[in-house]
């Protein structure tokens, strides 16, 4: 296995796409996620 991007590219990526889709990531890590998960496949 080889990484396709530098650790610096890699990162800026990241954080980039975290950034451009902050309403997705508001809406995984907020209660009403949570909730839908334990519904959905719950214990």
């Amino acid at each position: 296995w080889e990484p396709s991007l530098q650790f610096e590219e890699g990162i800026e990526k990241t954080v980039r796409w975290y950034l451009e889709n902050q309403e997705w990531l508001d809406n995984v890590t907020s209660g009403d996620y949570q909730q839908y998960y334990q519904r959905m496949y719950g214990n």
